[in-house]
């Protein structure tokens, strides 16, 4: 893995701060009100692709215990760049989700540093506003 913490995507203004751990760096403020969400940004070491997406399950599986996270979205943009989008009620059910099943697998650093050209990059989201009420064109009840 590269020793530089900025990955490719989105990058946050110069001035913001970035919070550093083993295998993946999170940016963007926290505490204010309102609905909250996350965009990660993983990029692959060539010819691990597949062992990112069985890590993207890995999350899902544990995302689908946590009654405060949701929807939930892992997301693949070519052969080597993945994203995950989820969303949060609040700060509290973010806060929730980090140290619950799915968050949890971030803590797994080595495999992260195998598999990973970047550390993951952990975008802090506000939403604005969305459309809640259909999901791959079908009404949610």
């Amino acid at each position: 893995m590269s020793n530089d913490t900025q990955s490719p995507g989105p990058n946050s203004p110069h001035n913001a701060q970035l919070e550093v751990h083993p295998g993946w760096v999170r940016s963007g403020q926290d505490g204010t009100p309102g609905q909250k969400a996350y965009y990660i940004n993983l990029e692959a070491k060539p010819g691990n692709g597949n062992k990112v997406e069985q890590f993207l399950r890995d999350i899902l599986a544990g995302v689908e215990q946590e009654p405060g996270t949701g929807p939930w979205f892992g997301t693949r943009f070519s052969d080597t760049t993945f994203g995950i989008f989820e969303a949060f009620p609040d700060t509290a059910a973010r806060n929730a989700h980090d140290v619950g099943p799915g968050g949890q697998n971030f803590l797994r650093s080595a495999e992260l540093e195998e598999m990973l050209a970047y550390p993951a990059h952990v975008y802090r989201l506000d939403v604005m506003f969305g459309k809640f009420s259909t999901l791959f064109g079908k009404k949610i009840a």
